[in-house]
């Protein structure tokens, strides 16, 4: 989508995080009762009615100068690391984490001032950079080791690909799921969690990611322009989805081993959508990395369209 409004995923976010919150089974919260210390309290909790049996261990940490709450479950040589798009949280996610965390570590946080995480205080002005510090700081505090696999969602997408960047040696793999990229025109400041978000340098950050061979699957939604499938239209021109989509595709080229899908009945947030297909995604990365192999491009076409096969 064309950028220069405020993306139509953003600009109704309300609506995208209540919806996945009513149909997506949340993960147990964890007890108000923290402190601020460097690992003020850790928790026992199952990560869905789906997998009760799937045990993950929730705390807060206050790490590179912000508390956030991060959740990890699993065992395995390789971590994943679940980024939400703007705005949301773990919530968003639940449908997918206990097949990810059956397949290796697993972890998944909320930045400052979303779901389980305080608010910064002072509020401030931040970019894909600082938030991508601040993540790493948290990893590090909660003793996770890469190598890493990043699976992020628009807003999330564009700061996977900055932390990709950053922390490139310790990046096993990267998943794109409906990413916003470096060539969207975006408005100028997003608003976060009381934060805003200075997009103009965000996206010159995400940009530092260059074509590489790291493994790389892309996800983009058969229509953009709706949060969920069926749901209303956002309304937006055919070029600006033409552009959103042609940047999509475009993100594939950031390697030599990526694998594209167009989703099929999927919208925007196709973690909810199609669970199943995101699943199958990041099941994809964890084989190739696992068994040192070449990435699959054509083979997600049981969950839909791939142009470049």
């Amino acid at each position: 989508m064309r950028f220069r409004f405020t993306p139509p995923h953003l600009r109704r976010i309300g609506i995208v995080v209540a919806v996945a919150a009513l149909i997506a089974a949340p993960t147990a919260p964890l007890s108000p009762a923290v402190g601020l210390s460097a690992r003020s309290q850790s928790t026992t909790v199952p990560a869905s009615p789906q997998s009760s049996s799937t045990v993950w261990q929730a705390q807060r940490i206050k790490a590179g100068g912000v508390t956030q709450w991060i959740e990890c479950s699993g065992k395995g040589p390789l971590t994943i690391v679940v980024v939400a798009g703007l705005h949301a949280d773990h919530h968003m996610w639940s449908l997918v984490l206990p097949s990810f965390a059956g397949m290796t570590r697993t972890c998944i946080y909320d930045r400052p001032g979303l779901g389980n995480s305080p608010n910064r205080k002072p509020h401030a002005t931040v970019t894909t950079t600082q938030h991508a510090t601040e993540l790493h700081a948290l990893l590090v505090a909660a003793g996770e080791k890469g190598p890493f696999i990043v699976v992020g969602h628009s807003y999330g997408g564009l700061l996977a690909r900055t932390f990709t960047a950053m922390y490139r040696p310790q990046i096993a793999g990267l998943m794109l799921i409906e990413g916003v990229g470096p060539n969207d025109d975006v408005n100028h400041y997003w608003g976060e969690g009381g934060d805003l978000v200075d997009m103009w340098k965000s996206v010159k950050a995400g940009g530092a990611l260059k074509p590489s061979s790291l493994r790389l699957v892309v996800e983009a939604a058969q229509d953009p322009n709706r949060n969920y499938w069926g749901g209303p239209s956002y309304g937006e021109t055919k070029a600006d989805l033409a552009l959103w989509r042609k940047h999509q595709r475009e993100a594939a080229n950031l390697s030599n081993r990526s694998t594209f899908v167009i989703v099929n009945h999927s919208a925007h947030v196709i973690e909810h959508d199609r669970p199943d297909a995101v699943i199958a995604g990041v099941r994809l990365l964890v084989s190739a990395i696992k068994g040192h192999h070449r990435l699959p491009a054509c083979a997600l076409g049981a969950y839909g369209v791939q142009p470049l096969c």
